[in-house]
């Protein structure tokens, strides 16, 4: 009796423990079951890059997502960044001058592409050297 008293407890506590890690990873209903867990583990992963040990401060990261978030127009990326970038330290102005940043760049590029503007002449420009 002892023993089957311990396996429902052994079952119950795995069955709750692996509920707590749906909770904890709420972006799993986004994925076909069968890879849920592989999805939150790679969360997990890609989130390093504003831990401790990744090679730029997490304030940074958080400004560079800001920038791409608001080239990209996701809403929900912008949201997340901008709260995430606060939390992390940056001020407004840090904010809108990522965001001017990545702003900036898209019209360059607009700029360079539309006029098909030349490979070797942008290079030159920038120093680039042409080695093939």
């Amino acid at each position: 009796m002892k023993r089957i008293t311990l396996i429902c407890l052994l079952i119950t506590s795995l069955s709750f423990s692996q509920e707590q890690e749906k909770k904890e990873a709420p972006w799993n209903v986004m994925y076909p079951e069968f890879m849920a867990q592989e999805a939150a583990e790679y969360f997990d992963e890609f989130n390093m890059l504003w831990s401790d040990e990744s090679p730029i401060e997490a304030k940074e990261g958080r400004l560079v997502a800001i920038a791409v978030s608001a080239a990209i127009r996701c809403e929900y990326c912008i949201a997340a960044q901008i709260e995430f970038a606060k939390k992390a330290g940056a001020t407004d102005d840090e904010i809108k001058a990522a965001i001017q940043i990545a702003a900036e760049i898209q019209r360059f590029s607009t700029l360079l592409y539309g006029n098909e503007f030349d490979v070797e002449t942008f290079n030159k420009i920038i120093g680039r050297d042409n080695k093939e």
